[in-house]
């Protein structure tokens, strides 16, 4: 089964925690190793648009970019890690009023493996104080399944429900007081087969019955390939 190895953030959680900056540098958990899986989502209060300013040396895939009516705006990149960073890599943001980034780093149970997605969902959920990300069932297996939480306040975040799920190694958010306030929490199961996930909810503690922009990603491994030429470009051979 993948096993969660570790996290960073800009700006840390905090209730003076504040970023407002167009470009976010993150440093990457220590001692990562060959064909660790690296989710990055950014967030903005806004429309923003994101990109990738320096790769590190990874290749980047985007989930896509989402503007909700909660008022944020989403992206999620994701990369298989080739086993050395170039530099740390840089995020950038066409507007900096109220910007935040969050990498999140899983293990593979084998390490030969390389990592596709499945099954993508984006939803603006209506405000309430509880918000529940519906679950799937994977069609490959092991899998890691993330959750992401996301509001125009900055929201503290409880009372995790749903079986299999947790938020070890993570803070129960992510909040952002610049300008006008954020704040985004995430979840993760994780699998050795393709068992159903179950619904997985978030209640907001603080400042809540706010809307919420959820996203949930399920990633699972895959043999690489070590052919000559790949048509599925092997990242993601099964599409979204």
């Amino acid at each position: 089964m993948p096993t969660f190895f570790g996290a960073t953030s800009v700006p840390v959680d905090g209730a003076a925690a504040t970023n407002a900056t167009t470009t976010i540098t993150l440093t990457p958990p220590a001692s990562m190793v060959t064909n660790d899986l690296v989710v990055v989502t950014l967030t903005q209060r806004g429309t923003a648009t994101f990109s990738v300013g320096i790769t590190g040396g990874q290749t980047w895939t985007s989930i896509g970019r989402n503007v909700a009516t909660a008022n944020v705006a989403l992206e999620t990149y994701w990369a298989t890690y080739n086993g050395t960073w170039s530099a740390n890599p840089r995020f950038d943001f066409s507007a900096g009023t109220n910007t935040t980034a969050v990498m999140i780093v899983f293990r593979p149970d084998d390490n030969t493996k390389v990592w596709a997605t499945e099954q993508i969902a984006t939803t603006a959920a209506a405000a309430a104080a509880t918000i529940t990300v519906t679950g799937i069932t994977p069609n490959f297996a092991p899998n890691v399944t993330l959750a992401n939480w996301n509001t125009a306040d900055d929201n503290t975040w409880g009372t995790l429900t749903g079986t299999g799920w947790s938020q070890t190694g993570l803070s129960a958010q992510y909040r952002n007081t610049a300008g006008s306030d954020a704040s985004s929490a995430f979840a993760y199961r994780l699998q050795s087969t393709a068992a159903a996930t179950n619904n997985v909810s978030l209640t907001q503690l603080t400042l809540g019955n706010d809307a919420t922009a959820w996203r949930r990603i399920t990633f699972y491994e895959m043999e690489a390939f070590t052919g000559g030429f790949d048509p599925f470009g092997q990242q993601g051979i099964f599409g979204l």
